[in-house]
């Protein structure tokens, strides 16, 4: 029997592969769409938190060829795969940022990456960027909804078949500790390659309100990833924050 790693130790080699498109896509509809609205100044800093295989880094570069980028991820094996996206990529622990206070202009999550914290480490992680961010500074992410992790998922499984084998997700709403955990595991042919855990929270829009103003971030918009409105029933929304002067 397999036993099933923490997230991104297996799928870290394959990521690109496996998820890089669908990563892609949910960029450039939720957090580039956002930046570009808010406006990107030339030679601006950026953190990119959970910087994982340096998406948003290629994908900010795009937006303004003249942006000092920053990749910031827990997971060496990520980070491996960045590349030369970043000018600098940082392994450190989202709720205890290394940089020092007002050092970045603006600061990007993309693909659900901040669900992976519980309302306790969100608040934190939410306190460190109000700190690292200059005055105005914004913070633009996208989360996914109580509706796609409690609702949906709450005892899910899909399949996706590959070239050489194929890839399972099994999902499961823990209501005990308020949380989505899900199994990926990796088949090539009938041999489990990897296997390993993903554990996402979702606090409800009303909770994230709360917390980014407890730190001194503002709600500036919350809308659904594919579209200008927002709506409970969307499975992922796209949050722009502003740090208070």
């Amino acid at each position: 029997m397999t036993t099933p790693h923490h997230a991104y130790t297996g799928l870290a080699d394959e990521y690109n592969e496996l998820l890089g498109a669908q990563a892609e896509a949910t960029w450039r509809r939720g957090v580039m769409a956002d930046l570009v609205r808010v406006g990107v100044p030339q030679y601006a800093t950026v953190l990119d938190l959970a910087a994982g295989t340096g998406i948003g880094g290629r994908l900010l570069r795009e937006v303004e060829p003249t942006l000092i980028v920053l990749g910031l991820d827990h997971s060496r094996a990520m980070l491996r795969q960045a590349g030369t996206w970043y000018q600098r990529t940082i392994e450190a622990d989202l709720c205890q940022i290394p940089l020092p206070e007002k050092s970045v202009d603006l600061a990007v999550s993309g693909f659900d990456s901040l669900n992976y914290l519980d309302e306790v480490r969100l608040g934190q992680c939410l306190a460190e960027v109000a700190r690292v961010l200059r005055p105005a500074g914004h913070l633009v992410f996208d989360y996914s909804s109580p509706f796609l992790l409690v609702e949906q998922w709450r005892d899910h499984n899909q399949a996706e078949r590959l070239p050489d084998g194929w890839l399972r997700w099994r999902h499961r709403y823990d209501s005990s500790a308020d949380r989505c955990v899900s199994t990926l595991t990796r088949f090539h042919a009938a041999t489990i390659r990897w296997s390993e855990t993903h554990v996402q929270y979702a606090l409800d829009t009303f909770q994230l309100h709360q917390l980014a103003s407890s730190v001194g971030l503002h709600v500036e918009r919350v809308r659904d990833l594919h579209r200008a409105e927002f709506s409970p029933a969307c499975r992922t929304h796209v949050w722009t924050l502003r740090r208070v002067i």
